[in-house]
Formats: C-alpha cells, sequence, structure tokens
C-alpha cells in the first residue's frame, strides 16, 4: 500500500505543477514576464501556487522578491508583503492585480511590512476594487506600506476608504500609470511620507480630508492626468510642491498649499482652486494667472481663457471656489486674454475691465466677476437674480422629466437647495418657501 501511495502522490503533484505552470506561462505572455507564484482569492480563502507564498487563514505573505500574480474576490483577508531581510535581497516585489476585488474588514487588503521596494502592477484590460472595513489595529489605510512603493501598469484601480486612507506609504510613493480612482469619506486620497511623485496615469481623487498629500517631505508632478477634489488642501507638500508636468485639477477649501517652502509651477496644465484660501506666495517659472473672486461660483462651470477670440484652457472645478489659479504652457507675459465662465464674460478690477493682461509672470486679478450684474444663488433656477414662481415651475417641470424645458449643469446645482444629492418635492417646497419669505 505505502508504494501506491507514494505513486500516486507523486501523480499528484506532477499534475499540479502542471496546472500550475499552464497557468503561470499563460500570464506571463500577457506581463511579458514568468510569475513567481499565482495567488488565488476563493471568496473567504486563499490559496497559493507556487514559491515564497505562505497562507495562514485569510492572510497570504510573501516572503521574497518576484512576480506574483493575485486574481479572484476576498471577503475579508490581506497580501501581506514581508521580505525578512531586504538588504540580502533588495530587488522588488511585484503584485500583478489580475481582476481583483478585496475587503480589509480588520486590517488592510495591501499590507507591505518589509521590502526594498514593492509595485503594485495593474494589468492591462482589468478593474481591481479594494475596499476598508471598520476597524484596524496595525494598518490605517486600504493600501498600507512601510517601504517604497510604486503604482503602475495599464488597468484600472478602484479604492475605497470608508474609514482610512486610501493609500499610505511610510517612504517614497510613485505612480506611474494606471487609471486610478480613490474615494475616502474621512481622510486622506494618497500620502508619502518621504514624499509622492505622479510620473504618469489618470488619477481621480475625491477625498475628505486631504487629495494628495506628502506629511514630511516632497510632492513632484511630471506627468499623467488628475482630477482632486478634497475637503481640505487639494495637493499638500510639507518641504517642496513641484509642477513641471502633466494636466493637473487641484479642487479644495485650499488648492495647492507647502508648509515649509514656496510651491512652483514650471510646466503642465494646472488648474488649482479654493473656497477660503489663496497661495500667497508661488514660484512661477511659468506664467500663472490668479483669480480671487468677489463671490463664490458653484461647482461644474468651465473656466475658459481665450486669446484672440481662441480657447486655450478650458476646465471645469468639481468643487465650489471663489480663487482659481491658472498655468498652462502657453500662457504669456505681456499677452491680453478673455476669461469666462460657461457663457458669463468676467470683469476684473474696480474699472470692470474684460481685458485680462500678463503683466508678471504672476499676475493677481481682484473683483473678478460676471459682466451681468446678476447674483445667482441657490435657487434662482433660471439665472435671472430673482427667486419667483417661474423658477419653482422650472424645477417641477425638471421633476416630472418634462422633456420640452432645457436644464444645464449649472441650473440643476442650483435645484438641489438641501443639498441631499438629489432633486425632489422637498427643493420645490424650499424655493415656494424662498418665495413666500418664510423657511422650511
Amino acid at each position: 500500500m505505502k508504494p501506491r501511495t507514494r505513486i500516486a502522490a507523486g501523480a499528484m503533484t506532477a499534475a499540479m505543477l502542471c496546472t500550475m505552470t499552464q497557468g503561470v506561462t499563460a500570464f506571463a505572455e500577457v506581463a511579458g514576464e514568468t510569475m513567481t507564484a499565482v495567488i488565488t482569492l476563493n471568496g473567504d480563502t486563499i490559496t497559493a501556487t507556487g514559491a515564497n507564498v505562505t497562507v495562514t487563514g485569510n492572510v497570504a505573505t510573501i516572503t521574497a522578491s518576484g512576480s506574483y500574480e493575485i486574481v479572484g474576490t476576498l471577503t475579508d483577508g490581506q497580501i501581506c508583503v514581508n521580505v525578512p531581510d531586504e538588504t540580502v535581497d533588495p530587488e522588488t516585489v511585484k503584485l500583478f492585480l489580475n481582476g481583483v476585488t478585496m475587503t480589509g474588514v480588520s486590517e488592510a487588503p495591501i499590507y507591505v511590512v518589509n521590502a526594498e521596494n514593492t509595485s503594485i502592477n495593474l494589468v492591462a484590460g482589468t478593474e481591481n476594487y479594494l475596499y476598508d472595513g471598520p476597524l484596524y489595529t496595525n494598518t490605517e489605510a486600504v493600501i498600507f506600506a512601510k517601504d517604497d512603493l510604486t503604482i503602475k501598469g495599464e488597468g484600472s484601480l478602484f479604492i475605497e476608504a470608508s474609514t482610512y486612507y486610501g493609500v499610505h506609504c511610510n517612504n517614497d510613493l510613485k505612480v506611474t500609470g494606471g487609471n486610478i480612482k480613490v474615494d475616502t469619506m474621512l481622510e486622506d486620497g494618497l500620502r508619502g511620507k518621504t514624499s509622492v511623485e505622479i510620473k504618469g496615469g489618470t488619477l481621480n481623487i475625491n477625498a475628505e480630508g486631504d487629495g494628495i498629500k506628502s506629511t514630511q517631505g516632497d510632492v513632484m508632478i511630471s506627468g499623467g492626468e488628475m482630477e482632486v477634489k478634497a475637503g481640505n488642501d487639494a495637493i499638500q507638500g510639507e518641504t517642496s510642491l513641484q509642477i513641471i508636468g502633466g494636466t493637473v485639477m487641484a479642487n479644495g477649501d485650499r488648492g495647492l498649499t507647502c508648509a515649509l517652502a514656496v510651491a512652483s509651477i514650471s510646466g503642465g496644465t494646472v488648474l488649482a482652486t479654493a473656497t477660503d484660501f489663496q497661495p500667497t506666495s508661488l514660484d512661477a517659472v511659468q506664467p500663472v494667472m490668479e483669480l480671487n473672486f468677489a463671490a463664490e461660483w458653484l461647482k461644474d462651470q468651465h473656466i475658459i481663457v481665450t486669446k484672440d477670440g481662441v480657447t486655450e484652457f478650458d476646465m471645469k472645478p468639481d468643487k465650489k471656489f471663489s480663487y482659481a489659479l491658472i498655468s498652462y504652457p502657453t500662457l504669456t507675459v505681456g499677452a491680453t486674454y478673455g476669461v469666462s465662465i460657461d457663457a458669463q464674460t468676467l470683469t476684473q478690477g474696480a474699472t470692470a475691465d474684460t481685458a485680462f493682461a500678463m503683466t508678471d509672470a504672476m499676475t493677481l486679478f481682484t473683483g473678478v466677476a460676471a459682466s451681468a450684474e446678476i447674483v445667482v444663488a441657490d435657487g434662482d433656477i433660471n439665472g435671472d437674480g430673482v427667486v419667483t414662481v417661474a423658477d419653482a415651475v422650472l424645477l417641477n417641470r425638471y421633476i416630472a422629466e418634462d422633456t420640452q424645458i432645457t436644464v444645464t449643469d449649472e441650473m440643476t446645482n442650483r435645484m438641489d437647495l438641501n443639498s441631499d444629492g438629489s432633486i425632489n418635492v422637498q427643493d420645490t417646497q424650499a424655493v415656494i418657501s424662498m418665495i413666500a419669505g418664510t423657511s422650511v
């Protein structure tokens, strides 16, 4: 019986190795390299085939550098990177997310405890989803790294943090590729302690705290496209903040901030808006236009800059603003521009001049307002400067889905009077109360 048992076990091992090799080879054709191991998420369990991975309960721990494919769905658990000695093993741990959905109920779904370098590679054509839970003890982000971390690739990554940070790195955090969306309900979006560097990719960050932040070091943006909406600072550097390329839209209570130095813009296309802050100093290697508005503007309205009637700049903030910073490569000192918000021509200064002349590398325009003396407020649906029965009728027709009316995004923003994210009969009641001079 024992010899037969040995033969059966040997045959089974050979079959498993054959299956594993086929899976790794198939993926290697996509990734362009051989996988050290494949980690499969099976609902509430994890299995691994290959080398340098140990599985304990619902945690898979990677113990050496190499390339690791991760597939499947995990309702609660973690991929942990813990290389015992990064001096002996200084190479990169490469995590290839290949269609992954992970929730970390009690700890971060991805946790880098120790490694010289770790990269999260988003496989082309895949969507990957990471979620946090209500109570962590050792980690405080959906992706938490104690050492250097790079996010790259051509796939998509969606991070939803209901309690903690989106991504936190105790050393250098880099983003070089991928389509990345981060939503945080309470905290910051992307945080790097030593530095944060954005070199590529598409980022969409909606954070209740800060959007992109280095807690003790530098933030550098040299490429990529990003849209940041933040409850505090949209982009914050501690020792420096440099934008040298890419497309940057930073909308927050404060836009671009740097604690210990002067922020610098030397390239790229930049729109930074704020509700309660404007920078007092900026190194404008590339010319910068600053607009200090006489009143707060609603979100989702295009800020347009034209020269000789030709549009050179057009971006749409997704947060209310009373200050805007604009910079782009063809903005020129000595030239004169027109500025508008949607269809409303803007004026500046006590003379209400419509000509915005760039006199310096950083030119500040104050008293910026719409040329027409109309104050647009919530409830003034049609934008005629007063709240009347006509606004209530228009709102009711919109709720009734009347296809005979034309409604812009700007108008719908003014319909949601109670700011609950929906337009319904409660908003109609609020408009009627405003018309009657009472409160709801």
